[in-house]
């Protein structure tokens, strides 16, 4: 069944949204890094949205931006 993960920050704004229609990515767990692009966050939850048996499971990922460590500034 094909999923989709919603993103959001903690004020419930949309981030990002991926679409994994062949169902091979992990789902995320709360307190993992993850990294979307060049932004690094910590997941806060995850839960599944209520859909229809015919459309895509939904997960909205509740997200807290990681600062970047001055390694990660400064590198080159």
């Amino acid at each position: 069944m094909p999923r989709i993960f919603r993103f959001v920050d903690i004020l419930d704004g949309e981030l990002h949204t991926i679409s994994d229609p062949d169902d091979k990515l992990p789902i995320p767990q709360s307190l993992q890094l993850i990294s979307i692009g060049s932004s690094r966050m910590q997941v806060e939850s995850v839960r599944l949205s209520p859909t229809d048996s015919s459309e895509p499971t939904v997960y909205k990922v509740r997200v807290r931006s990681v600062p970047a460590t001055y390694n990660q500034l400064f590198r080159k």
